[in-house]
């Protein structure tokens, strides 16, 4: 289930928040002078037209003392990128195990045919692939968690009478969140049946020794 996200937000003249697989960053300014917001911080450049010189200076989070509402969608941004990441690493891995559990069956099956102690292995395999499906699962209900979090802050934020700019990258938020959400869902859609298909096949492969 894989999720890649590449959006280009424009909060307020001059301010364009970028969605993307890569991540996520905050443009502010124009010619001579920038500050991009990023997941590694605040980097402040100042430049003289025309000339090729500039400065440079990178400030962490963390020295913030006040947070602007573009800054906040920004954090809120991050957030969603970086579980769309988590996400993007969860499919792989069930497909992991299952093609593990496929291969345990192939041996079950093999050779001179199922046996008892061809069996007992394969019950191993079977607790091994329901613990590794918990585990992903697991993942996926605390990514729910965080992001049923991210949606209720983005909903309880305001914005003044010239927020216009803030309110469609709020919309636009709330809309990745969305598509997090159902794809959270067909995850742990597809991991319940899974169980259920592993629980078959190894009742199939019970009844035959």
């Amino acid at each position: 289930m894989a999720f890649r996200f590449q959006k280009r937000i424009k909060i307020a003249p001059g301010v364009r928040l970028n969605v993307s697989k890569s991540g996520v960053s905050t443009s502010l300014g124009g010619r001579g002078g920038t500050v991009n917001l990023s997941s590694k911080g605040v980097r402040t450049t100042v430049g003289i037209p025309g000339t090729g010189l500039s400065w440079s200076k990178l400030t962490g989070w963390s020295d913030a003392k006040t947070m602007r509402p573009e800054d906040e969608l920004l954090q809120l941004g991050k957030l969603l990128d970086r579980q769309a990441s988590a996400f993007n690493t969860l499919s792989p891995k069930t497909n992991k195990v299952s093609e593990s559990w496929n291969k345990a069956v192939a041996s079950f099956e093999g050779g001179r045919g199922p046996s008892a102690s061809k069996f007992q292995t394969l019950t191993k395999r079977f607790d091994t692939a329901m613990t590794r499906y918990q585990k992903i699962e697991d993942v996926v209900a605390d990514q729910k968690a965080e992001l049923q979090a991210i949606t209720d802050r983005l909903h309880s934020m305001r914005f003044g009478m010239f927020g216009g700019k803030l309110k469609i990258a709020q919309k636009d938020l709330l809309s990745l969140a969305d598509e997090h959400r159902h794809g959270a869902q067909k995850l742990l859609d597809a991991l319940n049946r899974l169980r259920r298909e592993v629980g078959t096949e190894l009742s199939d492969a019970e009844s035959k020794t």
